[in-house]
């Protein structure tokens, strides 16, 4: 029985190192057809990539993007410019208007003041000559208070409010003319 144990040996280890052969002549023959055929054909592959990017994918990228500057240059940079025109326009009417009517609301309140700043002075002149000046003079007071509401001239705080809300349209018109721009 030894020797047959032997002899399985044996013949388990001729067939061992002849599919060992076997399989090293394959991986041989395999690592030859990669570097005669698939490697070449790789190389060659990447070179015409290469080349068509080269050739036609860098060049039709140039071409929009030209053809983007163009259109911009035909026809957003136009209406850019025309809604400029159509803000500034009306910002420096607007603005005019409003600069005038800032001083003219100045001009009516300094009258206002010299206005009343007159009847008062009439007023403690006639009031000291009555007897009766101290209840005089508080009635003329008020009375004289109540002249600008009476006369429709507009208060120290109209005028405020009218140069707060000038203020802020200008700021307005201030912010739509950056958008557009």
């Amino acid at each position: 029985m030894a020797k047959a144990t032997k002899k399985t040996e044996t013949t388990q280890a001729t067939i061992t190192e002849k599919i060992r052969k076997a399989a090293d002549t394959l991986t041989e023959k395999v690592k030859e057809y990669n570097e005669k055929y698939v490697a070449a054909n790789i190389e060659k592959g990447k070179e015409t990539l290469k080349e068509y990017n080269e050739k036609y994918l860098e060049k039709t990228i140039e071409k929009g993007k030209d053809t983007f500057r163009e259109y911009n240059d035909k026809y957003v940079s136009k209406y850019v410019e025309k809604g400029k025109s159509y803000v500034e326009g009306p910002y420096k009417k607007v603005s005019g208007q409003v600069d005038e009517l800032l001083e003219k609301g100045r001009e009516i309140e300094k009258d206002a003041v010299k206005k009343i700043e007159d009847v008062l002075e009439k007023g403690k002149k006639l009031a000291a000559k009555l007897p009766m000046a101290d209840t005089i003079e508080k009635k003329v007071t008020a009375g004289l208070n109540a002249v600008p509401s009476l006369v429709n001239l507009p208060v120290k705080e109209d005028i405020q409010k009218l140069t707060k809300a000038m203020n802020t349209l200008n700021s307005n018109i201030e912010t739509l003319k950056k958008k557009a721009a």
